[in-house]
């Protein structure tokens, strides 16, 4: 749902076709066109507002740089509003938005079936470039990202997580200062919290200690604590349970706390991935609101421009991008100039626009591009029907809780494997019910209304006056991570980025490995191990062992040379055109800082390992960030 820059309300299809006449009226067909507005010069542009980007955004911004943002997507907030909001110097984000005549988008809702509509109303693609989730389908894997201010803040599941040292040395990622990540998450986004149990615990009491209270835990917390003591003496392997750190506004009870700041905390609604109703959630685009845009400062925001080239001119950089704000549905071209420019768009966005900047003869790049693409070893699957030892049902309500609440850590064979809960979002409950009971139902999605007042419910006999929470009260999602081979390779189609590999990446070892992990947790949890629709096939929609995956890297890998990598360690690109004379050298000041430099797999949530990364580059090209 939208919130128009004028007085009167508009529909997202209505100004999407509004805004394809007068595109077609004022001549603007292609993609291609000559007409732009007058070049404009800046100190540095930034290409994406997720945690690179917002680090970029930052560091620039406390030197007083001149710094153009540039943003696909647009804000996104809850429609809610406190009752008792705290005092503030500045206006709402609302307001600065309307006032900049910037479009605000509400969080998808309500939290049942119809819902559902508004979900997949809010996706975006090329037919409507102002929507949340971007869900791109390859042949092998489907890949989740986002598009908005913020970035994958906006749908991630707030989780900061460490890599083990192995792993790192494994891939050849040096450098990286999780302790300092930390303090940027705390210091410009807020508070790291344990968010496990039903209620927030007192000073003191720790979740891992509270013995016969464990009752509190959230249930599906604890069943996954007490699966992996079951599992973990039949693997032969350690598999501790640990509370995870959520850049999470959690209640406190100590006078001056974060939520006292706030007047917010999380509710455990369960839909950190589709957006936080009570604002409890360290989004970035709070945090690029709070200390820049709602500042008078030099950074100007261009939200709803996607970035098509860059073109390298002497030692600055030519930047073409299309701004889509207002009526231009299909964008007006603009170029602009900066001697530094940040490349923040993600993995498939960073990758594509250097394969498209290539390709149109702008920039000279290592061979290396578009390869080195890692899932992280990412697998989601079920524990269906949870029952208790003596064959009781075992209730865990997946819909209650931030997504992510506990992992589970373990290494079999030298490789690393994190295992987390995962919440079920309320308005996928009958999706998720439905695919349980008959997956063929799945294919009315293609129709949501269809879906949202279809027979689906009927299946199984199920009592009809069920809340959502109820249709899959014993139903476990599992979050996997481990480590595959990084042998994707990106390319593209004509004008379409297309993903594939050499060898089908279901058939790597990691997820076989996987599998025995969960049929095992399965088991403990008196459960039945099912794997999701799209790993074993839909006729005709999913080959079988398609994956999707939630946590994309690679793609401009970091590496020693050219011969091995797209960028450097400190993010600098390196300059094809001299790949034979001097296999280091670089474009001066044109850095990437995401997800696609990192080489190889994680085995856990990549994000503050992408913060530290982007840290370590920014920091470098710029100057250290005030107040770590």
């Amino acid at each position: 749902m939208s919130e128009s820059n004028s007085n009167s309300s508009l529909t997202r299809r209505n100004l999407i076709k509004g805004a394809a006449i007068g595109a077609v009226a004022s001549g603007i067909t292609t993609l291609t066109s000559n007409e732009s507005v007058a070049q404009q010069s800046y100190e540095a542009i930034v290409i994406g507002t997720g945690f690179g980007g917002s680090i970029a955004a930052l560091a620039l911004n406390a030197q007083n740089k001149k710094v153009l943002l540039i943003e696909r997507g647009t804000f996104w907030v809850t429609p809610e509003t406190l009752g008792k909001p705290p005092a503030s110097a500045v206006p709402p984000l609302t307001k600065w938005a309307a006032d900049h005549n910037m479009r605000v988008q509400y969080w998808p809702r309500p939290d049942h079936a119809l819902g559902l509509m508004d979900l997949l109303d809010n996706r975006y693609h090329r037919g409507n470039p102002y929507g949340l989730h971007n869900y791109r389908t390859f042949r092998q894997a489907h890949v989740l990202t986002a598009s908005g201010v913020g970035g994958g803040s906006l749908i991630y599941s707030n989780v900061n997580l460490r890599a083990k040292d192995a792993v790192l040395q494994r891939i050849g990622l040096t450098g990286i200062d999780y302790n300092r990540a930390e303090r940027f998450m705390e210091a410009y986004r807020g508070k790291l919290s344990a968010v496990v149990t039903k209620i927030p615990l007192p000073p003191g009491v720790a979740p891992e200690q509270l013995g016969e209270k464990d009752y509190l835990l959230l249930d599906r917390s604890r069943a996954l604590r007490d699966a992996a003591a079951i599992v973990a003496p039949q693997l032969g392997v350690a598999m501790p349970w640990s509370p995870i750190k959520l850049s999470v506004t959690e209640y406190v009870h100590v006078v001056g706390s974060e939520s006292d700041a706030t007047h917010t905390f999380c509710e455990r609604q369960g839909r950190c991935m589709i957006g936080c109703l009570p604002q409890a959630r360290h989004t970035l685009n709070k945090t690029l609101y709070k200390f820049i845009l709602s500042k008078n400062t030099s950074v100007t925001l261009t939200p709803e421009s996607e970035v098509r080239t860059i073109k390298r001119v002497g030692d600055a950089y030519e930047v073409t991008y299309l701004d889509r704000r207002g009526d231009n549905f299909f964008g007006q071209p603009v170029t602009v100039r900066a001697p530094q420019v940040f490349l923040a768009s993600g993995v498939l966005g960073t990758t594509e626009i250097l394969l498209r900047s290539r390709d149109a003869g702008g920039l000279q790049l290592s061979g290396e591009l578009g390869r080195g693409f890692s899932t992280n070893g990412d697998f989601g699957a079920l524990a269906v029907g949870t029952k208790r030892t003596d064959g009781s049902k075992m209730t865990v309500y997946p819909t209650r809780g931030p997504i992510n609440t506990c992992d589970v850590r373990l290494e079999i064979n030298g490789k690393h494997f994190t295992v987390e809960d995962c919440g079920i979002p309320s308005m996928f409950a009958r999706v998720v019910r439905t695919g349980l009971d008959d997956r063929k139902m799945l294919l009315t999605l293609a129709n949501p209304a269809v879906f949202a007042n279809g027979p689906a419910l009927q299946f199984g006999k199920r009592d009809p006056h069920q809340t959502e929470a109820e249709m899959i009260d014993d139903v476990f999602f599992f979050n996997v991570m481990g480590e595959d081979d990084a042998s994707g390779k990106f390319t593209l189609n004509g004008n379409e980025l297309d993903l594939n590999w050499d060898q089908p990446i279901g058939n790597h070892p990691v997820f076989a490995q996987i599998e025995d992990i969960l049929r095992g947790l399965s088991q403990a949890m008196g459960g039945t191990y099912t794997p999701l629709p799209t790993w074993d096939g839909l006729p005709f929609v999913f080959d079988p062992k398609t994956l999707i995956v939630t946590h994309p890297l690679g793609g401009c890998r970091i590496g020693p040379t050219m011969a091995n990598g797209v960028v450097n360690e400190f993010g600098e690109v390196y300059d094809g055109s001299k790949k034979s004379t001097d296999p280091k050298a670089v474009h001066p000041g044109l850095y990437i800082v995401d997800g696609s430099v990192i080489p190889g797999a994680l085995a856990a949530n990549p994000t503050l390992t992408i913060s530290a990364q982007a840290l370590k580059a920014v920091e470098r090209a710029v100057a250290p960030l005030p107040n770590l």
